[in-house]
């Protein structure tokens, strides 16, 4: 396994490509991949870097830079150029085509790419150029593998409570010991069967990995009989980032019942602070309300709203299986003490915002915005699909003039590509966003609500749904505060 960071820069000349490709072959095989993600990660960068060269860089003099970010869940490659500016909302969506002999060229290399890698975002850096990223995840054997099969034994959607303890178990919360990744991903498997959202936790070796990595942090209850009553886990997507998630929980169904997952975010909430985490943030579904009980138990306030943000059928182990899109309740708890920051909200949203400050105890400094502020020239946004969600994520690091513009060309490339949910993050520390919201909702965007750490000092969340016609009557809420946040919504969504 490999570790370090790699930066190959090259002038542009597509005579470069065998070497390009040898060095993120021989990259890969050290990283663990098999010969056939080899091939893709391969295919995919050749797309990458033949775009570059082709339609970026006009001159065989300039260079580009391919870098290279391997971690314990396969490898990122940034292909970064200064070169004539992209707009991928201006390149069509490519249609499969009815035979062999009319295959359309326009949109062929972005649907190559997306096939052959899991992520794949763009990102307009204004005066600095432009990056893709390409995300390979790193596949490995999973609870069910050759080896390691299970038997179809009791699990939460057929157990009933016969099993349940009558009294409370004695048990110690600590850190996942490598060598219980395997009754972790068991747990999981027995809790939600194959519909848990995150894959990680069905591969045992790929979960100790990425607690080695440090992006997250498994915790588990023990009782006094070695016996794992309980997982739950914080993540985060670098080490820089000041918010984690919490999540990735299951408990066993005979340990249910006596507040494991209470002291399990106890302890996680320790952590973050001792490792200088400002804030912790929660996704729970709404298909039932229990998940929504739990987090409002261990000191979360919803703050957002999501409407069908995450696939069908997902959690099917403790509601049945939902046959629309999952919508999910943001919530948030301080873990340290946040500085009485300024925010600039939208007028028209200012109301449900301060009720949302209110809600989580923040004290914030609401001002108004100058119309006399200062755009730059270009907008720097950056664009991230989640394939396994088929949702992607726009944040808006820098508003320029053309804003709007390229936001509008963005979200019409998304929509080509068929995702179902787009949020779009902005920044509430920015004057500039309490002017120009009411401009981008004309673009079908509506309020989700707001997370504070995330991306910026203060999050405004915004929201995208292409074509997506959901059952309001499905969604349950728990808090006053969630029911609020969705009425608000219902009332004044296009």
């Amino acid at each position: 396994m490999i570790n370090g960071r790699s930066i190959l820069t090259v002038t542009s000349e597509i005579n470069y490509l065998p070497a390009i490709q040898a060095f993120a072959k021989e990259c890969s095989k050290a990283i663990g991949f098999s010969d056939n993600d080899q091939e893709m990660i391969l295919l995919a960068l050749e797309e990458a870097v033949a775009n570059v060269i082709g339609h970026a860089l006009e001159s065989a003099a300039q260079s580009f830079q391919i870098i290279f970010e391997p971690s314990a869940q396969g490898i990122k490659i940034i292909v970064k150029d200064k070169g004539l500016p992209y707009d991928p909302g201006l390149v069509p969506g490519y249609e499969t085509p009815e035979d062999i002999e009319h295959i359309p060229s326009s949109g062929l290399g972005s649907f190559i790419m997306r096939k052959c890698v899991d992520e794949v975002s763009f990102l307009n850096l204004g005066r600095e150029g432009k990056e893709l990223h390409l995300v390979k995840h790193l596949p490995s054997r999973s609870i069910i593998g050759e080896r390691e099969v299970l038997q179809p034994e009791m699990n939460a959607k057929h157990a009933g409570d016969d099993n349940r303890l009558a009294s409370p178990p004695v048990f110690q919360v600590r850190f996942m010991d490598p060598s219980e990744a395997l009754e972790v991903c068991r747990l999981f498997y027995r809790t939600y069967g194959y519909t848990y959202m995150s894959e990680v936790m069905y591969y045992p070796d790929k979960l100790v990995k990425l607690n080695r990595d440090g992006l997250m942090r498994s915790i588990v209850a023990v009782t006094d009989q070695g016996e794992i009553a309980g997982h739950l886990a914080m993540v985060r997507e670098t080490f820089d980032d000041m918010i984690a998630e919490t999540g990735k929980g299951a408990v066993k169904q005979q340990f249910r019942g006596f507040d494991i997952f209470t002291v399990m975010q106890e302890f996680l909430n320790d952590h973050a602070k001792d490792i200088g985490i400002k804030g912790l943030y929660g996704r729970a579904v709404t298909v039932h309300t229990f998940s929504q009980k739990m987090t409002e138990k261990t000191g979360y306030k919803d703050c957002a709203l999501l409407l069908g943000c995450v696939p069908a059928g997902i959690f099917q182990g403790k509601a049945g299986v939902n046959t629309q899109r999952e919508t999910c309740v943001f919530s948030f708890q301080a873990v340290a003490e946040l500085p009485d920051s300024p925010v600039y909200l939208p007028p028209h949203h200012e109301s449900i915002v301060r009720k949302i400050y209110s809600n989580l105890g923040l004290e914030r400094q609401f001002r108004k915005s100058r119309k006399d502020s200062r755009l730059a020239d270009l907008s720097v946004l950056r664009t991230k699909i989640m394939s396994d969600a088929n949702s992607a994520e726009i944040t808006i690091g820098q508003y320029g003039t053309d804003c709007v513009r390229v936001l509008r060309a963005h979200l019409k490339d998304l929509c080509a590509k068929k995702i179902d949910h787009i949020s779009l993050l902005l920044n509430l520390g920015d004057p500039v966003t309490s002017r120009i919201c009411k401009e981008i909702e004309g673009l079908g965007f509506f309020i989700a609500g707001i997370l504070p750490c995330f991306h910026f000092t203060d999050t405004l969340i915004l929201q995208y749904l292409n074509n997506l016609v959901l059952d309001h009557s499905t969604i349950e809420l728990h808090s006053p505060m969630a029911k609020e946040i969705f009425q608000y919504i219902e009332k004044t969504a296009k």
